[in-house]
């Protein structure tokens, strides 16, 4: 999913349309952004938009206060850690990018190993994906696969901060596993479908279950300034992007984009589990993870998420 911005950013692009360059990571989440742009849903919103790809959330991020970008879409827990820990941080909420299903977020564990419930990871170290914008801690979730397993793991009674978390490259973990170098992995699909082929991982715990279960995962967030001057260009932007949604539900089409993913094979895009994408901003929805944010410690101040959305 790489794209090129024409024309400055965030004004008029050869052809009329307003210039609108998303900054992304290329991810599950943005199928709905690329069929919007493929099938032209934002040209008919007068908008032009492209995607630029960047390796991690924080150089997405810095796109976009840099004003490479207009748009940054990604991890709410980083996008909204910056928002409480950054004092030029003034982002704006558009829209809800990408929701959790049952099976999209698990604990793996290797067959035959000691680890059978999830009381056993007590002391066990565990290897999730890399931060994103938050520090790394031992003792307050960093990503938002870290906050969506310590809450499922303190509604089973089980002390997050008895956990060793060992983040890396979500393509190493299944290595590391295999090695023993881990007792069990958090993963997201494809690397879920990879460790139950390759390894015969078995599920341990679906970290968005029970508290978590149907989690927001994903955002699409704009500065304060740019939406101050541009909200009529932001709300088509949405209008056209909840269109692309709608479409990508079918599952043909989202399994199509999901074949252009790095590391994606055919066969995979078929049968990984894909989330939601919602048509609607529930701003209780999104407050939910802020919520989850503060209880688990990953942000020491409450925060609105309704202050955040455009004027």
């Amino acid at each position: 999913m790489t794209g090129t911005s024409s024309g400055q950013p965030g004004g008029q692009a050869q052809g009329g349309g307003q210039q609108i360059t998303v900054a992304v990571v290329p991810g599950f989440e943005n199928a709905p952004l690329q069929v919007g742009v493929k099938d032209g849903l934002f040209a008919q919103h007068g908008l032009n938009v492209t995607m630029q790809t960047y390796q991690t959330l924080q150089q997405a991020y810095g796109a976009l206060t840099s004003g490479q970008a207009e748009v940054v879409s990604g991890d709410y827990s980083g996008l909204l850690y910056v928002q409480t820990h950054t004092h030029r941080a003034q982002l704006r909420l558009i829209a809800d990018g990408y929701d959790a299903r049952p099976g999209l977020m698990e604990v793996l564990t290797l067959p035959g190993s000691s680890v059978r419930v999830p009381q056993d990871l007590q002391g066990k170290s565990v290897a999730t994906p890399p931060r994103e914008l938050a520090p790394f801690s031992a003792s307050a979730p960093y990503n938002i696969e870290t906050l969506a397993t310590e809450s499922a793991l303190q509604s089973d009674g089980v002390s997050p901060s008895s956990v060793m978390w060992d983040a890396m490259a979500p393509s190493s973990m299944i290595s590391a596993l295999r090695d023993h170098t881990v007792s069990a992995i958090v993963a997201t699909e494809p690397y879920i479908l990879q460790a139950e082929t390759q390894l015969g991982a078995i599920e341990l715990l679906d970290a968005c279950s029970g508290v978590t279960a149907g989690l927001p995962l994903s955002g699409y967030f704009t500065t304060a300034s740019y939406a101050r001057d541009n909200t009529a260009a932001l709300q088509a932007f949405r209008e056209a992007l909840d269109q692309a949604k709608a479409s990508t539900a079918q599952p043909g089409i989202a399994q199509s984009v999901l074949r252009t993913l790095p590391e994606m094979s055919s066969r995979e895009a078929s049968l990984v589990t894909i989330g939601q994408y919602p048509t609607f901003l529930s701003v209780g929805q999104v407050q939910r993870v802020a919520d989850l944010m503060y209880g688990t410690g990953m942000i020491n101040t409450t925060l609105s998420v309704r202050n955040m959305l455009l004027r």
